[in-house]
């Protein structure tokens, strides 16, 4: 008996661990509740890799090293903002320090405001940069973190922009921050999942 249920425990924990740590060093698409976060017709493109909407990075092939340490900020494609608005991105890592204790919610890696749609439309990130881009930095040993993006259409009559209080990447209130600048709902979604190339 005791045998018996060494080996369920044993494919049961192999069983959450591969679902929590993909070992393919293919694209693999992400599934469940943070695939149900993807929506809208968002693009994020790093150089040298594909697009990573909605996917886990590889932790092979120096993808995950080149993306902590190397890049700089993706190319962001919205294709559907309409040419005459503006729109605000917003970057952010809802797992800092690890995504089952993540005290420091939201971790702000990108903010910009004041996008034309049409720059959108083209993969350029134009605007008011209120937050300059922070490069995915997961700890070790923390697994995969979500690096969400999130576009908004602005108020035609508000231009958003970070509080004093605000300066601080870590525990940022990203809801505050949305309904003091009128944001309402974002029209795009989508979020890739990375962790640490040493983990």
């Amino acid at each position: 008996m005791a045998k018996k249920w060494f080996v369920s425990l044993f494919f049961l924990s192999l069983t959450s661990f591969v679902l929590s740590h993909p070992i393919s060093c293919d694209f693999d698409r992400v599934f469940g509740v943070d695939a149900h976060f993807c929506s809208g017709n968002l693009h994020v493109i790093y150089p040298n890799m594909r697009d990573v909407s909605c996917m886990y990075i590889p932790n092979c092939y120096e993808y995950s090293r080149s993306l902590i340490n190397v890049w700089g900020a993706p190319q962001i494609k919205f294709h559907d903002a309409r040419p005459e608005y503006l729109y605000t991105l917003i970057m952010v890592d809802p797992d800092a320090p690890n995504r089952a204790k993540p005290i420091h919610r939201f971790w702000r890696h990108w903010l910009v405001t004041d996008i034309l749609g049409k720059d959108l439309q083209n993969g350029v990130v134009t605007g008011i940069i209120q937050s300059k881009y922070y490069r995915p930095k997961p700890l070790h040993l923390t697994g995969f973190h979500r690096y969400q993006f999130l576009i908004y259409k602005q108020h035609p009559k508000v231009s958003p922009s970070l509080l004093p209080s605000e300066r601080t990447l870590a525990s940022w209130d990203v809801a505050a921050f949305v309904n003091r600048s009128r944001l309402g709902d974002p029209v795009a979604t989508t979020q890739f999942l990375a962790m640490n190339p040493n983990s």
